[in-house]
Parts: C-alpha cells; sequence; structure tokens
C-alpha cells in the first residue's frame, strides 16, 4: 500500500477535516485531537495511520489561529505570539486575509520544514545530540528575552507579565525534586496550573468577563468589503506579501526548523523569537501582516521538523511524536538510523504526506475556515459572546476531563480582566507558564550534576553562542525600544494585549484600540 492509494489519500482528507474542526475550538488543541486518535491508529496500517496523524497535526497548528482572527483566542500557545496582530489585521482588512496570511504562511512554512527533514534528519539530529541541559536551558532564557521585547515600549509591563507567568508555572510538584509548592492544602494543585487551561482563560473568558464589565450591547464592526472577492482576499493578497516578504519567510521558517528539531522544545519558541525579531527589526511603521507571517510560517516549519530526531534517533520532537512513536512501537517498527535502510517506503510516505498536506490540505481547509470565520464576526456580539463563553467552557473541561479546570479557567479570566485594565500584556503570561517548567528543569539538572558550579553554564561551545545570541537581543532590544520612544513612536509598538478596556466596536474586548 502507497500514499497513492484510495485508503491513504482517504485518510489524509479525514485527518484534515478533523484537524481543522479541533483546532478551531479553543481548548481541543492539535495534540489532543492526535491523542484522540492514536486508540483508532492501533488497528491501522502504518502507511494509513502516518499520513493521518500529519494532516491532523499540521492543520490543527494553522486552525489555532481561527480563534485569534475572530475573537482573539489564540488555539496555541505559539499563535499567542502573534494573536493581536492576527485579530487586529482581521478587523481593519478582513478575516480571510488575516487567516488568509495565516494558512499560506503556514503552508510555506511547512514546506520549507519538510525539506529540511528529506534533506538533513540524519544531520541536524546529530546536531541535536549535543544539545545537553546546559544548551537547553540557554534556549529558554533566549525565548523569555525574546518575548519580553516582543511586548513593545512597554517593557517593564511585559517583563511583569513574563515573572507572574514564571510564578504560576511553579504552582505543584518541582519536576526536579518533589518538592510540593503553593498548593496551599488542596490537592488539585498538586498537579500544577495547565497553561492551555490558563490560556483558554487569559485570552478567551476575559472576552466575556470584559463585555459584561462594560455592559452595552454591541456590534462587531465588519470591515468594508470584508465579505467581497474571497478567493482574491485569501489567496491572490497573501501570496503578493509571501512574494515581497520572502526573505521573512525564509529567516522565520529557518528558526522554527532550528528550534521544532530540538527533543521536546516543540514550536511554540520558535513563534515567539520568529515574531519578536521581525517587530525589533522593522523599519517604518507597525505592519501586522509580517508579524503574522514571520509566526506562521516559523509555526508549521516546526511541526516538520520536530519528526527529525523522532525518525532519526527515536527522541520524540514534540507531544506528537512522542505518540506517535508509541504507535511505531506498537506496530513492531523501531526509529532509528535503522530505520533509514530497513523501510524506506515508510519515510517516503512521511515526506510525501507532509508535502500534499502543506500543498494542498493546508490552504483548502484553511480556505474552508476562513470563511466560517468571516460568517462568524457578523453575528451579533451578544450570540458571538454566548459562543465564545461556551467554547470556553466545553474547551477547559475536555482538555482533562476536571470541573476543577473549569474554576481555573474563570479565575485566570478575572486575572486577565485586571491585567489589561492596568496595561499589562497577556501573551507574556503563557509563555512564562510554557518555558518555566523547561527553565527551572534544566537548570536544577544542571547545576546538580555540574555540582553547582554556575562557571559550567558558560564553558560549552553551544551554550556560549546561545547565551551571545541572547545578550545580542537583550542589547538590540534595548536599543531598538529606545530608539522608538524618541521617535514618538509608541503607539505602534504598543502590543494590543496591553490595552485597557474602551468602548471600541471593531473587538469583542473592545481593548484594541486604546492600547497607546
Amino acid at each position: 500500500m502507497s500514499l497513492l492509494s484510495w485508503e491513504a489519500a482517504l485518510a489524509l482528507v479525514l485527518g484534515a477535516l478533523y484537524g481543522t474542526l479541533f483546532g478551531s475550538i479553543p481548548g481541543l488543541t492539535a495534540t489532543l485531537a492526535v491523542a484522540l486518535f492514536i486508540p483508532v491508529a492501533f488497528f491501522l496500517d502504518p502507511i494509513i495511520a502516518l499520513p493521518a496523524i500529519v494532516a491532523i497535526s499540521s492543520v490543527a497548528i494553522y486552525a489555532g489561529d481561527v480563534g485569534a482572527a475572530v475573537a482573539r483566542i489564540p488555539g496555541t500557545p505559539a499563535s499567542a505570539a502573534y494573536a493581536a496582530e492576527l485579530h487586529r489585521v482581521a478587523q481593519a482588512r478582513s478575516p480571510m486575509l488575516g487567516l488568509g496570511i495565516s494558512a499560506l504562511g503556514s503552508s510555506f512554512g511547512g514546506l520549507v520544514g519538510t525539506l529540511v527533514l528529506m534533506a538533513g534528519a540524519t544531520a541536524l539530529a546529530t546536531l541535536a545530540m549535543r544539545f545537553s541541559s546546559f544548551e537547553y536551558f540557554w534556549v529558554a532564557v533566549l525565548g523569555l528575552a525574546a518575548g519580553v521585547f516582543a511586548s513593545g515600549s512597554r517593557l517593564l509591563r511585559g517583563l511583569v507579565s513574563l515573572l507572574l507567568g514564571l510564578l504560576l508555572s511553579t504552582v505543584g510538584v518541582d519536576p526536579t525534586l518533589g518538592y510540593v509548592r503553593f498548593h496551599f492544602g488542596f490537592s488539585w494543585l498538586l498537579g500544577g496550573l495547565d497553561y492551555i487551561v490558563a490560556m483558554i482563560g487569559l485570552f478567551g473568558f476575559s472576552e466575556v468577563l470584559s463585555h459584561l464589565w462594560q455592559q452595552r450591547a454591541r456590534r462587531v464592526a465588519v470591515p468594508p468589503g470584508a465579505a467581497t472577492h474571497p478567493i482574491r482576499q485569501f489567496f491572490a493578497a497573501p501570496l503578493r506579501l509571501i512574494l515581497r516578504a520572502r526573505g521573512l519567510v525564509a529567516r522565520s521558517s529557518f528558526l522554527g526548523v532550528m528550534v521544532g528539531f530540538l527533543p521536546g522544545a516543540g514550536a511554540d519558541i520558535g513563534a515567539w523569537i520568529a515574531c519578536s525579531l521581525q517587530k525589533l527589526t522593522r523599519r517604518g511603521p507597525p505592519d501586522d501582516e509580517r508579524v503574522v507571517l514571520a509566526g506562521a510560517s516559523s509555526n508549521n516549519a516546526a511541526v516538520a521538523s520536530a519528526w527529525i530526531p523522532a525518525l532519526s534517533l527515536g527522541l520524540p520532537g514534540d507531544t506528537v511524536t512522542a505518540m506517535v512513536l508509541a504507535v511505531f512501537m506498537m506496530k513492531g517498527i523501531t526509529p532509528g538510523p535503522m530505520l533509514f535502510a530497513q523501510d524506506m517506503t515508510l519515510i517516503w510516505t512521511l515526506y510525501g504526506t507532509f508535502l500534499v498536506a502543506n500543498l494542498l490540505l493546508l490552504p483548502a481547509c484553511g480556505y474552508l475556515s476562513a470563511r466560517m470565520a468571516a460568517q462568524a464576526v457578523r453575528l451579533p456580539l451578544n450570540l458571538l459572546i454566548s459562543i465564545i463563553a461556551a467554547a470556553c467552557l466545553i474547551g477547559a473541561y475536555a482538555i482533562n476531563r476536571n470541573p476543577v479546570d473549569v474554576g481555573v479557567m474563570v479565575g485566570m479570566g478575572a486575572v486577565a480582566l485586571m491585567l489589561r485594565r492596568y496595561g499589562f500584556p497577556l501573551a507574556q503570561v503563557v509563555l512564562g507558564m510554557v518555558l518555566g517548567p523547561i527553565l527551572e528543569q534544566h537548570f536544577m539538572v544542571s547545576a546538580i550534576k555540574s555540582n553547582w558550579n554556575l562557571l559550567s553554564f558558560f564553558d560549552r561551545p553551544v551554550a556560549l553562542v546561545l547565551m551571545a545570541l541572547t545578550l545580542m537581543t537583550i542589547i538590540a532590544g534595548v536599543r531598538l525600544t529606545r530608539r522608538r520612544l524618541r521617535r514618538g513612536d509608541q503607539a505602534g509598538t504598543v502590543s494590543p494585549d496591553s490595552a485597557g478596556l474602551s468602548s471600541d466596536t471593531s473587538s469583542p474586548a473592545g481593548g484594541d484600540a486604546s492600547a497607546a
């Protein structure tokens, strides 16, 4: 059986539609979609199961941007890096245009990641093997530094939000030594706070609370011409942008590849670094479309490159590939260097699946989801807010099927309402919760195995390179921020997430226009 068989083709199409549905609903992430599919995959031939899993993960990662375009609710921590910019593009221009940039950017990024996977899986996986806990610590520090400067000119408030996220990530059991922290006698806090639940509350339920706070019935403003020429808005305009910004797409895609192939790193850090780099290096007025393009291309490039360590070394690049490795083991397939010599049919099936998913399925399913999003923004705001609230409640419960998570989600929504009211960005809170455990675990492991000799963090060549990149990011970020402040460009660099509450009618939250 091959990828050209009707069974494999059907698995590709159904997997893409399934991923689109899951990714578009807050809380129902690509990881959860694959996890629910795994019991079915055990009974399927690998040539059928593998295309379905690739299609699910590739399309669901993009579909997480649908909520960001409609209601500024990112579906993944990676899409939180550019959710505010995507929402602003959708409100000012058209949801079709914003999601078109996201879909086609994801498609091009996925193609770059696939080509790197095909050309250098073994070589890049060998490089990843040189990464120890010291290097992973500096990767996390680099991601945190980039996240602070992604908050725009309000660096201090961005830093406070990041520190809040780091503090929330320490709730529960210490991942290294097993100490219990900040559980306040509640057993349900021993497992920590799920960052997906927190993200739903921060971005999703805070929109509901913001609407109730204002107590005014409003409608979402539909941009003029938003419903005209949908194909042109989704395909033609984003393609012209990609051609003009081809250097940006290439740079962001390779950033996603370099972070994605690190075992356990995932796509989140790559998207944040790509968006932050675009914001720091821009010339002239802010360009939300290029920020979305940078984040989306980096995001999906990491999805493909995460398979590099999985196939070459048998090490999961992310949660999805970890589950795929379990399926391989159940089928008697051993990932590693010998796989390339013993079962090239499976390898070429994987390559072909990524090419088909990124060239055909992602744009097609992206167009369908964008048409639904374009209709959603035309609904009366009260109805849209009700749908958002229901989606938040269902998504928070569905992750762990734990009613306590619903209460955590509501609490995080209340926290987000206060943060937004006083101008603190929300995306940095999520970044701190995602990178906090990585930072802590690798710091503690490195410190313990070096007998708490902190100089050991600086005596490895790769670690020194990452440290230098972190310092360059901090120095460049501070200098560019000061330069923009001197030019009086504060309004263009403030992240929309830091906005307070206002009566702006173009957003369900009503807070985008008052950021400055």
